[in-house]
């Protein structure tokens, strides 16, 4: 199975990552550095994941980059290739801790298919292009996340790339995920959540980081919004005409404890 950087891009500076000099813009315009670790083993087109009584799941649509020859020489013009991730959250396990790893390694799925041809300086300019994720919720309602590859414009993922595959030259790297980008990639990347982890202001303690997001998470936590045990996840991407270039389908079970 590939190894796979994934990258997170929120503003909670987490314990087991590696932080990057790269930053995005962030919600009022500020930047945000990225952080990210890589996951050694993701599987391709399918996934059933075994979680914890307590687990519960979220996913996100991101876009993944094809690390093309070894990654040496990755100029703006060089050919490459997109491909569509769903990166798993276990959200619970996000309370309490600084910790990132162990909501995010292990429940990741890449699409299998052949992908969007582009370049990394296309992706800057506003390539077309579309990653689908769709299920079940709790009360048997479509859920829908989605990320264009024109979310990807202005939000650095050149020099994120470049510095992910520099942090990781002396170890073997297949994709670079660049994290969910777009409105839509994720619960968690919802204007009004974002809003709400922070109120009620002026309590100035509400706009720290982790405080904001552990607010957040349990905002995602109590809306039901996550996916239900045995439900299928869908993964589609589609490129500028429309035609499906990748295709995947996650799901998880609860483990069974013994008494």
């Amino acid at each position: 199975m590939p190894r796979v950087w994934i990258t997170d891009g929120s503003v909670p500076v987490f314990s087991d990552t590696r932080r990057l000099e790269t930053s995005h813009r962030g919600l009022l315009g500020l930047p945000i550095r990225y952080e990210g670790f890589v996951d050694p083993d993701v599987p391709v087109g399918r996934a059933t994941l075994l979680g914890d009584a307590e687990d519960v799941l979220c996913v996100e649509a991101e876009w993944c980059i094809r690390v093309p020859n070894g990654g040496q020489e990755l100029g703006d013009e060089t050919p490459l290739v997109v491909q569509g991730l769903l990166e798993g959250k276990w959200m619970n396990r996000l309370l309490g801790t600084r910790a990132w790893q162990p909501a995010s390694l292990g429940n990741n799925l890449l699409a299998e298919g052949a992908g969007i041809s582009t370049t990394l300086g296309a992706l800057e300019q506003g390539a077309e292009g579309e990653v689908r994720l769709e299920y079940r919720g709790q009360a048997q309602d479509l859920r829908v996340h989605r990320s264009l590859l024109s979310d990807l414009r202005g939000e650095n993922v050149p020099a994120l790339v470049r510095e992910v595959l520099a942090v990781c030259r002396d170890e073997t790297l297949d994709w670079v995920d660049v994290g969910a980008l777009g409105e839509e990639a994720a619960v968690v990347n919802e204007r009004a959540r974002l809003k709400a982890s922070a109120r009620p202001l002026p309590d100035p303690r509400n706009v720290l980081p982790h405080r904001a997001k552990e607010r957040l998470v349990q905002g995602v936590l109590r809306d039901g919004v996550a996916v239900p045990p045995g439900e299928p996840v869908t993964l589609t991407t589609t490129d500028a005409a429309g035609a499906v270039v990748g295709r995947g389908t996650l799901v998880w079970e609860r483990s069974q404890r013994l008494a």
